[in-house]
Formats: C-alpha cells, structure tokens, sequence
C-alpha cells in the first residue's frame, strides 16, 4: 500500500469518518460526520498520483478494467481494522478514487437501530425482503446485519453476490459463500442465472439493475428461497414500483403477481445526522401482510403506507414514526427529521428527552 493511503486511512479511522475522495488539484478530501473536510496536512494531487494510488491497490485483472472501461468498483481490507470499498473513475481525463470504511465488526441490529421485526421476519424460509434506501443510507451494512443474524441461527446455505464484497462473513452455524461481480462472476445476471444449482437457502443480492436480474430474483423466491436485495430508492412505493417497471409493458402484470406472492417486506432507511456527531439510521418497515401483497397484486402501491396504521402489531412502521421516535430520544433535531422525510407533517413535535444512547 503506498504509506500516504496508509496515513490517510488512519487518520479518517481515528476520526471515524466514513470516506476519502481523491481528486485531481485538490488535498485528499474526508467524510466526518456526513460533511467532506480536505486534510490540510497533505498535499495536493494530481490524477497521475491518484492513478498510482489506484492500481497499487488494483489485481491484474482489475486494473484492465480501469484502462479499459475508465471506472472500477473494488475493495480491499486495511491493516485489521476494516475494509475499504473503493471506485476508481476518470473525470476530465484524470483519475479519481472515492474510498469508504467499512468496520471489519459487523454492527448489530440494535447498534444500528434496525427494527426488532426483521429478525423474525429472516426466520422465514422463503420470500423477498427489500432493504432500499438512497445511495449512501447504509443498505450494505444493514443488509449484513441481516445476514449475521441469520449466519448465527440457522443452519444453512448463505450465498451473497456483491459488487464489491464490503464485509466479511465467516460460518458460524450458516455456511457463508460470498461471491464478487468481476472475480468470481462475471455479472449479476450470470450468478443469479446459476445460484439456484448452488444449493443456496439464503440468496442476498447487493444491487438490482435490470430486468434480467430482477425476473431471476422472483423465481428464486418463488423457488423456496429467503432472498434479501439492495435497491435504490426515495420510499417503499417508489421501490415497488421499480420491480414492476423494469419490465416492459407486456410482462408488467405477471412481475406483479410474483412480486406479491412472494414479498416478506419493505425496508426503507436514511442516514440522518445525530446532534452529538455522526450518523443514525431512521428506518420504514412494511410487512408484506395479506393487505399489502393485495395492494401490490392491484397495482394500489400509492397505499401501501396506509396499512402501517393497522398492523402496528406486526412490527410495522413508518419513515416519520422512525424520526419522530429519535427526535423524542433527543437524537436528532427537530429539523433534521423534517428535511429527511416526505410527509414532515407526520412527525411529532413532542419535547425531546436526553439522548443516552443510539436507537
């Protein structure tokens, strides 16, 4: 590793910052606390340093990707103290590189805020849950979260497909089988084509693109498989809607019906900032009760929000209801939360107590 990464990365570690972004003609940039700061100590880069940078860090193979296709998405693990996620990309003919740190300890749902419902919901043995969010929200270590959960309780097949791999998992009472886009397939779409002869019991998917994928993903549900998928998107409904829509006309009706019989749940999630520092999660949670998976079945997804205020028993919530309630703890601001959400008019203004601890 060239030794000024090294330094960076300690000093956004020992910052608990998030990201780096290198760009050409500036200081090394670092995420803290969700605001960008450049690292005054450093010098200023040119793309032809950030490019050294880059392909030190780079296999053979991937650094064909890079000359060849201009941007390459990697990882890489620093010293015992975390992963990085790194894209390297070309702008105006210079290199650029954007790092995150991912924590080599996979957070817990209750570190992370997670709703206490899930865990039940990733007993099941098969369905889809959707973990979506904007890019940013923490979908991945969500999404981890889930997977360790269910690596420590069940004795089964865990197959993840991610691009890159971020956090590791080891087998606990799960056999763990982590397969990265561009070293162990050469695409979504050809992995999820043969998952299904893998044996899996538990599919996780770290992105949606196409319709290609996003078919193959239904059938392996519809196959007696627990799947877990990562999806852009600025709600529940807009999520919804994107399964159904990356089909053409045509086969609209029928990617409804598997979707509906098929669907566990909805998780919706945003990073808002905490006013001690830092980021907390604020989560939407819809389960996929006979209600929903109508309403979905109908085409009705401008409703599904609706059903939370029935089936409150069942674990659900709403993107305000999460707000509201760390608003109320004192973690975050009263505008804070209205800015993070769509319906700002659902949110209490009640007196917040003293935040003792992350929801």
């Amino acid at each position: 590793m060239d030794p000024r990464l090294d330094a960076w990365l300690s000093t956004l570690h020992d910052h608990d910052g998030t990201d780096i972004l290198l760009t050409d003609g500036s200081k090394p940039l670092l995420r803290v606390g969700g605001r960008l700061m450049p690292l005054e100590e450093a010098e200023v880069l040119t793309g032809e340093e950030i490019e050294v940078i880059a392909r030190t860090q780079l296999h053979d193979q991937y650094g064909d990707r890079l000359h060849l296709g201009k941007e390459v998405d990697f990882s890489f693990s620093w010293r015992d103290k975390a992963r990085i996620r790194a894209s390297a990309f070309y702008q105006r003919s210079h290199c650029s590189l954007s790092m995150r740190r991912i924590p080599m300890r996979i957070p817990s749902f209750d570190e992370l805020g997670l709703p206490e419902a899930l865990t039940g919901i990733l007993s099941s043995p098969s369905g889809l849950i959707l973990v979506t969010g904007p890019p940013g929200s923490g979908k991945t270590t969500s999404m981890a979260a889930m997977i360790d959960v269910v690596n420590r309780l069940r004795a089964c097949h865990i197959v993840t497909i991610e691009d890159p791999i971020e956090y590791l998992h080891h087998n606990q009472k799960a056999a763990v089988s982590q397969r990265e886009v561009g070293t162990d397939t050469e695409s979504f779409e050809q992995a999820l084509k043969s998952v299904l002869r893998e044996d899996p019991d538990v599919v996780l998917v770290g992105a949606l693109r196409d319709a290609e994928s996003v078919a193959a993903l239904l059938t392996i549900a519809e196959a007696g498989r627990l799947v877990i998928a990562a999806l852009h998107a600025d709600d529940s409904t807009q999520a919804v809607d994107r399964i159904v829509e990356v089909f053409p006309a045509e086969r609209r009706n029928q990617a409804r019906m598997k979707l509906a019989a098929t669907l566990l749940a909805v998780m919706h999630q945003r990073l808002v900032p905490r006013v001690d520092g830092g980021l907390v999660a604020a989560c939407e949670l819809i389960v996929g009760v006979p209600a929903l998976r109508g309403m979905v079945r109908e085409g009705r997804t401008g409703q599904l929000r609706d059903v939370v205020a029935d089936h409150r028993d069942y674990g659900m919530q709403t993107l305000e209801d999460s707000l509201g309630a760390l608003f109320r703890a004192g973690i975050i601001d009263y505008e804070t939360a209205v800015s993070a959400s769509l319906h700002p008019r659902e949110i209490r203004r009640d007196t917040p107590v003293a935040a003792t601890s992350r929801v």
